[in-house]
């Protein structure tokens, strides 16, 4: 009750035995004191009979504050608990977690160690049969010593982790946003010079250490990988991945169980061959692909020679890319004989974007190196493109990694 309003109430009291007194002396012919007591007496009266009205609203609106408090209270013990069991449904969630992650990191390294002890015993057996040094030739190695020389560097590069990741960005057409990153790996020795595919390959061949390097190199790519994930990177990565490493017993099935382990990177990570190697992959390869795809896993198909093959099939194993030189498209673009394909023709270069559509397959236009090509490509509503004009190949480096705030930072 406000201040006001109570004035006003001991004012009509006042006035109400002011009139009562009037009335006992002009009615009741009382003196002046008895009415002036008699007044007084229903002013006190009817001040009481007030003040005992409004503590028993008060009382009453208090016993309405304290239940809605109670209840309040009741509603915030009940949401306190509610919160201890999320909380402890997230700590044994995040221990969980960890676990997984530990037996994951422990699994991974495990595999890299048989990996780099197997590649140092082939390595070894492989000096000491005069036949296989004999047969270790290449145009830029001159000796025996060199080779060995060579073959060391590699070993010890993937041992210390200097292995490097260059990126060069796949584009969305017409937009030219970039939806993923080929992947081009290289390896540095202990004076951070690059070794390049063409110098380690050329000793790793002839020595029978291709499928092991390969392997290190895969599993390396797929690492990194997931460390850019684990930023939310949501740009893909495009990772070649040869037939031997779809076809080795022995490393294959520890590469699977990492992969089943790391299946939330299905939407980040696509696997990426050749188009011979495709077509030419032996039963245990093809199935090996199936697995991968059996965990989302996507494939992309470069080095297209030919459009002569089951498109059906590649569908069935899990591809969902196909890379065509921009130079042949637009050959057939600008071909007077209506624009069939050089290498299917058959197929008009406009046509061949719904006709990979058909089979679940986007058109990614690779080798793009003028505006001229970005036009013509946008004819034929080609999904994708890559090349210099977009950008080249250029490493990201581990530092960056660890960064949170551009994904995917380049050095020049």
């Amino acid at each position: 009750m406000g201040r006001t309003t109570g004035i006003m109430i001991i004012a009509i009291y006042a006035l109400l035995a002011v009139v009562a007194s009037l009335a006992l002396i002009r009615l009741m012919d009382a003196s002046a004191g008895y009415a002036a007591m008699m007044g007084a007496v229903i002013f006190l009266s009817s001040a009481q009979a007030h003040a005992f009205a409004a503590r028993k609203l008060e009382a009453k609106e208090l016993q309405k504050d304290i239940s809605a408090l109670r209840h309040t209270a009741s509603g915030l013990a009940l949401e306190l608990a509610q919160a201890r069991d999320e909380l402890a449904g997230l700590s044994q969630s995040v221990e969980e977690e960890a676990v997984q992650r530990n037996h994951a990191i422990v699994s991974e390294v495990q595999v890299i160690e048989a990996l780099i002890e197997k590649m140092g015993d082939d390595f070894s057996t492989r000096l000491s049969e005069n036949a296989r040094i004999a047969s270790l030739k290449a145009d830029n190695v001159h000796d025996t010593d060199d080779r060995h020389l060579m073959l060391t560097l590699v070993r010890e590069a993937l041992e210390a982790g200097r292995v490097e990741l260059h990126l060069q960005p796949i584009v969305s057409l017409p937009q030219r946003k970039t939806y993923f990153y080929e992947s081009f790996t290289r390896l540095r020795d202990h004076d951070n010079n690059v070794i390049m595919p063409s110098d380690f390959l050329k000793v790793a061949e002839p020595a029978g250490l291709v499928s092991v390097v390969d392997n290190l190199l895969l599993f390396r790519c797929v690492q990194i990988v997931r460390r850019l994930t684990q930023k939310d990177r949501r740009i893909g990565i495009v990772c070649n991945i040869s037939p031997e490493s779809l076809g080795d017993e022995e490393f294959f099935p520890q590469f699977l169980d990492f992969m089943r382990q790391n299946s939330d990177l299905a939407g980040s990570l696509v696997f990426e061959m050749g188009q011979k190697d495709f077509v030419t992959r032996s039963v245990t390869q093809a199935r090996n692909m199936g697995r991968l795809a059996d965990f989302g896993f996507r494939f992309s198909i470069d080095k297209v020679e030919t459009m002569n093959f089951d498109l059906a099939d590649m569908q069935r194993a899990g591809v969902k890319f196909l890379k065509i030189g921009a130079e042949i498209l637009l050959t057939s673009i600008r071909a007077a004989d209506g624009g069939a394909l050089p290498l299917a023709p058959d197929i008009l270069a406009q046509d061949i974007v719904p006709y990979l559509a058909r089979f679940g397959i986007e058109l990614i236009g690779e080798k793009v190196e003028d505006e001229a090509s970005v036009v013509e490509l946008l004819e034929i509503n080609a999904s994708y493109a890559q090349g210099h004009l977009f950008g080249t190949p250029r490493p990201i480096r581990e530092e960056f990694l660890s960064e949170a705030d551009d994904p995917l930072k380049m050095t020049g």
